[in-house]
């Protein structure tokens, strides 16, 4: 390797500091491209045990619950989706995922090794149940409006064989399924019908009915040695293998609908919706009757039932009764944020139509409106080991359009969709902003129609509020989009700190704006623009149906001396704006992101770039555009993921952007993204919940005064590299002993790449690796800064 001098000069300094370094150990660090996830788990699907654990299929993921640990399995630990139906386990304790609509697949996955085994994806709209016995599994699962039931075979790997969906014409459809070494039992509209599995099940004569007289709808089943317990929606029955005959099981309650009988020795466990039923002796007991239930496991103390709110253990207790406890885990009120933000302690914060969820941390915390009459709560401390809410009287609208914190530290909710309050009690307030304190749940106010326009029609006056983005500018001042204003006709507001507003009216000049604006952006000039879509009902064929328009004004916004509209973009759909260096403004349409740059003139358009990126992607009604810390242009839709178009006008990581089936992105339906500039973090909201990426683009370090080296010790050989995190950008290293022989040049790979980092595979300048021991770490940057760091090698 040829050293310059300059890193020649840097080699001699550092071997003289050699006295005085010291060792550094560096933990939880994260690597540039790694990933994590945020979901909730708290809506069970179904549930299982398994060696004193619990597992959970929920909708945010593996739920997994021991002494040791409570902790969500997620697409960064493997799966292949999070939003799970159907849980089973095989004789190697690896447990059997199956998919809910629309993602009907099935994973094998091990627990302990926190690994993927097989995944099988053959397209199917849900899997519906798994049953595993010694060396076959059955799925029973949907492909489209068709049910059937898959084979899968064990030799020294589970292996797919076949799939039976030729039933019987008079059964009707398949609602349930239970299977023996032998035979297939289905349960159908029509009654119970029965396979040989030894029989061609593809030919539906060989489905034959368990008893001709049997015609029910069928609605549950579960085997007890040679009694088969099943249900209709209203009434349980038994049927004897041995004598053929079926009864009705005496019970002393009237059923509505069940869905899931369990034969658990002298007793039943019965889910009636709501409802949660243990019978013995022809006995029933209503053991719960607060969640709608799902799922249900034992294990040799406890009883456990998901709900679609958490979960229900029974434990059985010395004079013969249960006791019901719900355990509900530290998690966001849903896994499906419509618009988040970090705010500046770098707490993030999640939004909804349920309201607002905090994460810190020590965990999640929520704000929500209240559902039902006396449950409001406002906690004086907060348990972080279990789930938070505090329950507030404002309704959160349609969704969340938009979250941003204020200069004065407070959040504001932009509604998209509001009345002033509900009609139903609890009566709750609400309004196009509603803007809430995150640290004092009591301290909320609201934007409504005092200021905003809303839309209403002769068959519903009710004025309804939407509110799709809200924005601060360089000064402060809060401004608001606010489309179909109907009523008001002022689709642009603008509110100073002091609470003095001005209302930018459709037509209060001779240049007409468009009545749906939907995205919000400032220039170096002090200029506001705004970006609207089409919607004709909006803009009632007098206002432009979409577009971009700038405007210019005298002194203060909210008073102007004068001011002037400019449209820059001709009639349709832009969805978004987004302002990156040098007044360069992109802007987001159904075909692609394109960008003006900008000048301070009347004409403000020095120059349209002539093609638009991303041309193939589908960028439907959410998709956006947002800005990261270096002007780089992260672009999301609302089926088809993530594209990174740099400021440099390339791709990252490449043109494929990030996808569901290229990275741990939990789905592709994105609905916002948000940056935490000091940790250089990407937050990504999609449908299934909150991925983190580490990425290289953040607030520069300007010094090396807080670097970190991990792993140290740094085991060898390894597939993952030690890294030096927070260095300055672009800066370089050499891999030294401790008397200063280089053995590797760790140059920079470009920010785009290392970011903040550096990367060392614990290979010497031959590709070998070295040596156990102590290493130097001589750091330089590129205003010649320089520092060194120690790190240990052993090499295994």
């Amino acid at each position: 390797m040829n050293i310059t001098k300059s890193q020649k000069t840097t080699v001699r300094l550092f071997k003289k500091l050699l006295p005085f370094i010291a060792v550094t150990v560096c933990f939880s660090q994260v690597r540039i491209g790694e990933w994590k996830a945020l979901t909730s788990p708290l809506n069970v699907r179904d549930i299982l045990a398994s060696n004193g654990e619990w597992f959970a299929a929920t909708e945010g993921g593996l739920f997994k619950i021991s002494q040791e640990e409570t902790r969500t399995f997620t697409t960064v630990e493997g799966l292949k989706s999070v939003d799970l139906s159907a849980l089973a386990i095989d004789q190697n304790n690896h447990i059997w995922m199956g998919g809910s609509s629309p993602n009907g697949f099935v994973q094998i996955f091990d627990p302990k090794k926190i690994q993927s085994i097989a995944n099988f994806d053959f397209g199917l709209t849900e899997i519906f149940d798994i049953q595993v016995m010694d060396s076959m599994a059955w799925i029973f699962y949907l492909d489209g409006q068709d049910p059937g039931i898959m084979k899968f075979l064990y030799t020294d790997k589970w292996e797919y064989r076949d799939s039976f969906r030729n039933f019987p014409l008079e059964a009707g459809s398949i609602n349930c399924f239970t299977a023996t070494d032998s035979t297939l039992i289905v349960g159908t509209d029509h009654g119970i019908y029965v396979g040989d599995i030894s029989e061609n099940l593809k030919d539906p004569n060989n489905w034959i009915p368990l008893n001709s007289n049997l015609t029910l709808e069928i609605t549950a089943l579960s085997l007890n040695g040679s009694i088969l317990a099943f249900s209709s929606a209203t009434t349980l029955y038994e049927y004897s293998f041995e004598t053929q005959d079926w009864n009705e099981i005496p019970f002393g309650f009237t059923l509505n609908n069940v869905s899931e009988i369990h034969a658990d020795g002298d007793f039943y466990w019965v889910i009636d919706q709501k409802k949660m039923y243990k019978i013995s002796d022809d006995t029933g007991v209503l053991l719960d009757n607060r969640f709608w239930l799902s799922g249900w496991a034992k294990s040799n103390t406890e009883t456990v039932v998901g709900t679609r709110n958490g979960i229900l253990f029974i434990q059985k207790q010395t004079d013969g009764s249960e006791k019901v406890s719900r355990y509900l885990a530290n998690a966001p009120v849903t896994s499906g944020f419509s618009a988040i933000t970090v705010l500046d302690d770098g707490r993030l914060v999640g939004g909804s139509s349920k309201g607002i969820s905090i994460y810190s941390d020590e965990g999640w915390r929520n704000i929500i409106q209240i559902i039902q009459t006396n449950t409001d709560t406002i906690h004086e401390s907060y348990d972080y080991s279990t789930f938070i809410g505090d329950t507030i009287f404002y309704n959160f609208g349609g969704y969340i359009a938009d979250l941003e914190q204020g200069p004065d530290g407070l959040l504001y909710c932009a509604i998209r969709g509001a009345y002033h309050q509900t009609f139903n009690e609890p009566i709750r307030k609400s309004g196009g902003v509603i803007i809430i304190d995150v640290d004092d749940p009591t301290n909320v106010t609201l934007i409504d129609t005092t200021h905003l326009g809303y839309f209403s029609t002769t068959q519903n006056p009710r004025p309804y509020m939407i509110v799709m983005d809200i924005e601060f500018d360089p000064n402060g001042n809060l401004w608001i989009a606010n489309p179909y204003c109907i009523n008001g006709n002022m689709p642009i507001h603008v509110r100073s700190q002091q609470d003095e507003w001005k209302h930018y009216g459709s037509y209060e000049t001779p240049l007409r704006i468009s009545q749906t604006p939907g995205s919000i952006a400032f220039d170096d000039w002090g200029r506001t623009w705004y970006s609207a879509f089409h919607a004709s009902e909006a803009n009632l064929g007098i206002y432009p149906d979409g577009g971009i328009f700038m405007l210019d004004f005298e002194g203060d916004p909210f008073n102007p001396g004068y001011f002037t509209w400019t449209k820059v973009q001709d009639d349709g759909t832009v969805w978004s704006l987004g302002m990156g260096l040098n007044n360069r403004i992109y802007y987001l349409t159904p075909t692609g992101l394109n960008y003006f740059d900008l000048n301070d003139s009347p004409s403000p358009v020095s120059r349209e770039n002539p093609y638009a990126f991303f041309p193939n992607i589908s960028f439907g009604s959410g998709a956006e555009i947002k800005m990261d810390p270096h002007g780089n242009v992260w672009t999301h839709s609302p089926s088809q993921g993530i594209h990174v178009l740099l400021e440099n006008t390339t791709y990252w990581p490449d043109i494929d952007g990030f996808r569901a089936d290229n990275s741990p992105l939990l789905s592709d339906e994105i609905t916002d993204i948000a940056f935490d500039e000091k940790r250089n973090l990407a937050y990504i909201a999609t449908s299934k919940g909150v991925n983190i990426l580490r990425i290289p683009f953040g607030t520069e370090k300007l010094t090396t005064s807080d670097v970190k080296v991990f792993p140290s010790p740094f085991y060898i050989p390894t597939n993952k590299p030690m890294k030096v995190d927070g260095l300055p950008y672009e800066s370089a290293m050499m891999v030294m002993t401790l008397d200063g022989k280089v053995v590797r040049h760790v140059p920079s790979q470009g920010t785009s790449i290392d970011g903040d980092q550096l990367s060392w595979n614990g290979r010497d300048n031959a590709g070998d690796y070295v040596s156990s021991g102590v290493y130097l770490l001589a750091i330089y940057g590129m205003d010649g800064s320089q520092s060194v760091e120690k790190v240990t090698v052993i090499k295994e």
